[in-house]
């Protein structure tokens, strides 16, 4: 009788999202997981339809508003690009007048969170490891705070400013998702005639699991 030990963890490196699972009688995971039409890419993919919505709320603490000089030096030029005069507070990090689920022309960092199809949408499969995300350069520098921003303020050129970017995370699993995801490894392990148990009593506790089970009564 086999078994694995699966660690689901976010880019983030904070730790506090990450759930690992013990599987009995298991092998090969990556049917589970599938590729990036698969149930639970789609799953992952409305999860981050749902950040962007809620400005990321439905995953952890919400985004930061705009900075000082975010209003300042960056604002005027979304503006700009996007011929609207008025960009909404909850407007950040989509580049559309009017934001929706739908991508707008030229996105890129919304669509390659929510939309499977897109071409820097990422959910790669591995054995029993699979890695979601996004492809887009700067994704990383909005997730992790990190990076800046840089425009000239003299027509000569000498006189530049820096817009530090504001730390928005983008991979926190959130509860939806984990709940999701809980459920699917319950059915996946019923049908096996397996468990699946939280192998970290701080998760169980905040994720109310019945007797350390994931999904099973």
């Amino acid at each position: 009788m086999g078994s694995v030990f699966l660690k689901l963890t976010n880019n983030a490196q904070d730790g506090v999202d990450a759930l690992e699972l013990a599987i009995r009688n298991a092998g090969d995971w990556s049917a589970f997981w599938g590729d990036r039409n698969s149930p639970l890419s789609q799953v992952w993919a409305r999860s981050r339809a749902d950040m962007f919505a809620t400005q990321g709320s439905s995953t952890g603490a919400s985004w930061p508003p705009y900075t000082y000089l975010e209003k300042k030096y960056w604002l005027p030029i979304k503006r700009w690009a996007l011929h609207t005069g008025r960009i909404e507070p909850r407007h950040i990090l989509r580049w559309s007048r009017s934001p929706s689920r739908t991508a707008g022309s030229g996105e890129r960092l919304y669509p390659s969170f929510a939309m499977v199809n897109h071409a820097e949408y990422v959910w790669e499969v591995s054995g029993n490891t699979v890695r979601m995300g996004s492809a887009v350069p700067y994704a990383a520098n909005h997730n992790s705070g990190t990076g800046a921003y840089e425009r000239r303020t003299s027509r000569n050129q000498k006189g530049r400013i820096v817009v530090p970017t504001p730390k928005r995370p983008l991979v926190n699993f959130g509860s939806p998702f984990i709940a999701d995801l809980r459920y699917a490894l319950g059915v996946q392990a019923a049908a096996m005639g397996g468990k699946v148990g939280i192998t970290d009593a701080e998760l169980a506790r905040r994720f109310k699991l019945n007797g350390g089970k994931i999904g099973l009564r």
